[in-house]
């Protein structure tokens, strides 16, 4: 058994051989954040009381979890200090130099593993204390620089020991410096590098894959301790992760001390004679091989499929980018084993193998054979669901109050519809529909269907996000949905969530007919108070087939105790702004604010001051056989019979043919004189202000009038846009 003088001597003589180690260490460590430091508090002026805290945390952000700086020299550190220690293992004078010491193996490997670990601590913690001795004698030290070094430490000093980990057994799996960095960016990127190619395929071939359910990441947490990187990457931003920091780094910590176990039964089983080898351990080479053949044939695969086949939906130069994609990695990886090219088709067979294995992978996914478009959990296994329909109310701004502060959040993340037998019915009628919907696409016949996302929550506790198309709102399935408190409550989040004080004033538009109304706190609370009220009695029915009768702009303002530059308390003010149409049933709101002065009804009255435009769509229509209205033009009103656009050359005169691969949804547009712009403007429907109304009502096939309506200021106009009925008799406009 070594004696602990003779380790220490062991540990001296490997420090005196790493000796440019230490030296870089130290520069990179203790030179550039105390100067950093440094000069940040010489160029700072006085602060006041209020802002000192502030200016404390920005001079300790260097050496915090998610210091750039650190994470760079971190894993930086970590190969370097690996190669430095354990590099000697390609080369066979020093093997056997080495082990021809009277040291054991288990004491070698403690010897340069610690070394590694000091090479990289000590210098940190030089940097801290010069960092810190510095922040305290200008009078900037805080509580907060404490934890902010102190958490930084906990973090990158754990991240380090897992990248440095990782590279010793790396190094001791080969044999050459070369083949060690193919095998450290195996180790390192098989793991997240699948889950991508798997992610796009997803992405490509599922319908009903929805971005909002991150699979990627998911899977990534689930096979966390395949993948080294994984707890240093998302420990340095713990952001939206579904553990604490503290417990991600409690696993990293397990997770380092199981791999040191690892790497020093792995070390002492190495053969002396694995230096100068590709691999030292050949039961390492199919496991390396198969999976970079069958990674490469998928990927390349996935290539081919996006730049050939993509518009045919045939696999077919897919499938010869898979097959490519096997050959051409086996060739490389075998060349590489035997270190000679003459190898490359070494192993026919099991290449062979792998090409059949990615050929069945590709058409797997390519046509769903396991049903996930088709997936739809048990009632019995689903805990709450979360229906977000697109375009119900066009595009919500949902906010939330959390108590202290307003978010923005997803409506899915927030709803819980906790009756699942009452949704059941809609879920499978998603289901169909959305089948139904891709075999009609093909023949453009799509134009009525409405994009719904799902999020079931399963008594697991995982969640599935599904995107399906509906055929229309599916009114009986979904009216139970809509008229429940979960759902609107969700729905609405902003309107039942933020306190009434927050609603500083509320602005009601009809057509061009505005009121700014600035309540006093309890007349907030009244007005706020009614409009739930009625909002949760609303039917389905009153809201697809009535029209709003006026429009709501709430102005909501959170004020935040906040420190201007002298260190002042100041109000941080958040504005934020929502909209909501009224409708008729919303009887007792109407008459809050019709007491306040605004009226639902009445004409504009002109000022001459106004201008006027018609926009044409330059896809007047999807559905040609649908459509019996005109298109009008200077020169002449011609029936749509076919795909039509409006051309953009002699003042919108001709009329082109366009095939539906030239589809472009904007609009041309044709000023209006002012003799019709009362006539013109007769003929719009307020209502469809701001497109509200029912989902999905937006079509290009409608004429669109923008009246621009001259504000105080210096040329400042306020635009308004109004829907024409396609079937409106415009041809007074030509005449």
């Amino acid at each position: 058994m070594i004696s602990r003088s003779s380790f220490f001597k062991l540990i001296k003589e490997d420090v005196r051989q790493r000796l440019w180690t230490i030296v870089l260490a130290a520069i990179v460590f203790i030179l550039p954040v105390p100067i950093y430091i440094a000069m940040e508090i010489s160029g700072s002026r006085g602060f006041g009381t209020g802002l000192i805290d502030n200016f404390a945390r920005n001079l300790a952000e260097p050496m915090a979890r998610n210091s750039v700086w650190l994470v760079l020299v971190t894993i930086v550190g970590a190969l370097i200090c690996a190669v430095s220690g354990f590099g000697y293992l390609f080369s066979k004078k020093k093997v056997d130099f080495f082990h021809s010491l009277p040291v054991k193996r288990e004491t070698l490997f403690a010897v340069r593993y610690i070394n590694g670990v000091l090479i990289y601590l000590v210098p940190y913690l030089a940097m801290v204390l010069v960092s810190v001795l510095i922040i305290a004698f200008t009078g900037n030290m805080r509580a907060v620089v404490f934890s902010i070094v102190l958490k930084g430490l906990a973090v990158h000093l754990l991240g380090y020991l897992a990248i440095y980990t990782t590279c010793i057994l790396c190094v001791v799996f080969v044999g050459n410096i070369v083949v060690f960095f193919a095998v450290s960016g195996w180790v390192f990127g098989i793991t997240p590098i699948t889950l991508l190619v798997f992610n796009w395929f997803e992405e490509t071939f599922f319908n009903t894959y929805s971005y909002l359910g991150d699979s990627f990441n998911e899977w990534l947490y689930s096979l966390r301790f395949l993948f080294p990187g994984y707890f240093y990457i998302y420990s340095v931003d713990a952001s939206g992760l579904a553990v604490s920091t503290v417990s991600l780094l409690l696993q990293e910590l397990a997770f380092v001390v199981v791999l040191t176990v690892i790497t020093l039964l792995v070390y002492r089983a190495r053969p002396s004679d694995g230096a100068g080898k590709a691999i030292a351990f050949a039961v390492l080479k199919p496991v390396i091989r198969v999976s970079v053949e069958l990674l490469a044939g998928a990927l390349m695969g996935m290539m081919f499929y996006s730049m050939a086949d993509r518009s045919t939906g045939v696999p077919g130069w897919m499938m010869f980018g898979v097959i490519l994609g096997v050959v051409l990695s086996h060739m490389l990886i075998q060349s590489i084993f035997h270190f000679d090219i003459r190898k490359c088709f070494a192993g026919k067979w099991s290449m062979g193998v792998c090409a059949v294995v990615a050929v069945l992978f590709v058409l797997v996914m390519r046509y769903d054979t396991f049903g996930y478009d088709k997936y739809l959990p048990k009632e019995k296994k689903i805990e709450s669901v979360a229906v977000e329909v697109t375009g119900l109310d066009r595009y919500r701004n949902n906010f939330t109050y959390t108590g202290s502060s307003i978010i923005w959040t997803e409506e899915l993340e927030e709803m819980e519809l906790t009756n699942v037998p009452a949704v059941y019915p809609y879920l499978e009628s998603l289901v169909s529909d959305n089948e139904a919907y891709w075999d009609l696409r093909e023949n453009g016949r799509t134009s009525d269907f409405t994009r719904v996302n799902v999020a079931y929550r399963l008594e697991n506790g995982k969640t599935v996000y599904r995107e399906y198309r509906a055929n229309g709102l599916r009114e009986d399935l979904f009216a139970p949905i809509f008229e429940s408190m979960e759902y609107k409550e969700a729905h609405y989040s902003d309107i039942y969530t933020i306190p009434d004080s927050f609603v500083t004033s509320i602005t009601a538009v009809h057509a061009m007919n505005e009121l700014q109304m600035n309540l006093s706190a309890a007349e907030g609370a009244e007005f706020m108070a009614t409009l739930r009220r009625e909002l949760s009695a609303q039917t389905l029915k009153e809201k697809i087939e009535t029209l709003p009768v006026a429009v709501l702009n709430m102005k909501v303002v959170e004020r935040t105790p906040r420190y201007d530059s002298d260190g002042m308390p100041v109000d941080h003010i958040y504005d934020y702004s929502t909209e909501l149409p009224v409708y008729p049933s919303f009887t007792e709101t109407l008459r809050f604010m019709k007491e306040r002065g605004f009226a639902a009804t009445g004409e504009y009255e002109w000022t001459g001051k106004e201008m006027m435009r018609l926009e044409l769509p330059e896809i007047a229509i999807k559905e040609p056989e649908l459509y019996t209205g005109e298109v009008y033009t200077k020169d002449a009103s011609v029936e749509l019979t076919e795909y039509v656009k409006v051309g953009i050359g002699e003042q919108f005169g001709d009329v082109k043919i366009a095939y539906p691969e030239d589809w472009d949804y904007g609009y041309n547009t044709i000023p209006v004189e002012p003799e019709d712009y009362e006539r013109l403007y007769a003929l719009c429907t307020w209502e469809e202000l701001y497109y509200y109304g029912r989902p999905g009502f937006e079509r290009y096939e409608n004429y669109r009038v923008c009246l621009d309506v001259p504000r105080d200021g210096y040329n400042i106009y306020e635009t308004y846009c109004f829907i024409v009925p396609r079937d409106a008799d415009l041809s007074f406009l030509f005449e």
